[in-house]
């Protein structure tokens, strides 16, 4: 018996985009079976397996084998993707510009305004079918952020950076898709060209100026400080966007949960989020490359071999969630028994934004959307070709 059974789906197919529980649920009683196989990939799909695979960097890594045809492949990366080459050696490489970058999140926190939230979703109070309010919803998170680090910006570019920012994410383990590496490049390059412009210009009195000018003080190359705010205004925002339509049609699929919140807007806090998030993460599936031999769950891992963790499969385990389909916000979060962030060297570093952004949002939501609306499931619309992200992009809702 093989270590990867083969899905009987594709993972671009759009009902497993929308919902893979049913085509997991058989796999998660087969004890004999390590994962499941899927175009031409093997994953990990139980909790304990990946959780196993998250914490320990003993034995797996994002970053392939080195070797001497390893190298040779991420040189003609880098000659090929130049901007992509750049990313990799800067960011998030110095610990010490890494820790800065974390203290200047913690600050952020307290400069986000939520003033644009309540015109945005507004819209969905009227009575009729809502199609295009997607459109904004997905630049809010961008705007306020943006704005809060005290970047300036059009419209246009700030929705050129969101586009940019999807093609990245949409490249991220599409190593055989030469048109997605390409479009993953200009929107790295474009990205690139704009924080560094903004950096080297920042106001006085906005937290962009205190951070360059900390960043120099402390010796670090300006490559290191613009590299990190690459990678949060490539991220953060999209990863934001992208799970604020899940979160929506769960509060209209789960109405009687959700209830409470709606009549007490005092309960929602981290834990609520993070339910929120568990229920629907808009994370896919990001690959690991075995480093040294190991055994999981009684199969040896040999050096070369790559998998991928599966985190719907994580996060809708019944082997470790109670009835894992439904909404209960009294589940209880703690660093060990998640892994909705991921974790360890790997963990989400806009984790505590997402959190104060939905925290926030969620009331203007729930005041604002009627509870008789209702999602129209056969039009949902989906962009299932990411191995990284499940990405819904047409949510029609309809308000009697």
């Amino acid at each position: 018996m093989s270590k990867f059974v083969a899905l009987e789906a594709s993972i671009f197919d759009a009902d497993f985009t929308l919902d893979p529980y049913p085509y997991l649920a058989p796999l998660y009683e087969r004890e004999d079976v390590l994962g499941f196989s899927a175009d031409g990939m093997n994953f990990c799909f139980r909790f304990e397996d990946c959780h196993e695979l998250i914490s320990d960097h003993r034995h797996v890594a994002r970053e392939p084998v080195a070797t001497e045809e390893t190298a040779i492949q991420q040189q003609a990366f880098a000659t090929q993707y130049p901007t992509r080459g750049w990313h990799y050696q800067y960011s998030l490489s110095e610990v010490k510009a890494k820790a800065l970058l974390n203290r200047y999140l913690l600050i952020l926190l307290a400069r986000i305004e939520l003033d644009e939230v309540i015109p945005v979703f507004a819209t969905l109070s009227q009575s009729g079918r809502h199609e295009d309010y997607l459109a904004e919803v997905r630049l809010l998170p961008m705007r306020m952020l943006l704005k809060a680090w005290g970047f300036t910006f059009s419209e246009e570019q700030l929705q050129r950076l969101y586009d940019h920012s999807v093609a990245l994410v949409k490249s991220f383990d599409n190593f055989d898709n030469k048109r997605l590496l390409q479009q993953g490049e200009e929107g790295m390059a474009y990205t690139k060209a704009y924080v560094t412009e903004q950096f080297n210009h920042a106001a006085v009195g906005t937290l962009l100026k205190d951070f360059a000018e900390e960043s120099r003080q402390e010796g670090f190359d300006d490559n290191y400080a613009i590299a990190s705010l690459v990678t949060f205004v490539q991220s953060t925002p999209n990863t934001i966007s992208v799970s604020t339509a899940y979160m929506l049609r769960n509060i209209l699929r789960f109405k009687d949960a959700v209830r409470p919140l709606r009549d007490n807007p005092s309960l929602i806090n981290d834990n609520v989020v993070m339910e929120f998030l568990r229920r629907d993460n808009h994370v896919k599936a990001l690959s690991r490359q075995v480093h040294s031999p190991f055994s999981l769950r009684g199969y040896d891992m040999q050096v070369g071999d790559s998998l991928y963790i599966f985190y719907p499969g994580i996060n809708l385990d019944p082997g470790h969630w109670e009835q894992p389909l439904s909404l209960n916000f009294q589940r209880e979060f703690t660093r060990s028994n998640q892994n909705i962030f991921g974790g360890s060297r790997y963990a989400c570093i806009g984790s505590r934004i997402a959190l104060k952004y939905f925290s926030q949002v969620l009331p203007g939501i729930l005041q604002q959307l009627p509870e008789r609306a209702c999602i129209l499931d056969d039009e949902i619309e989906v962009d299932g070709d990411w191995v990284a992200e499940r990405v819904i992009t047409r949510l029609p809702i309809l308000v009697p």
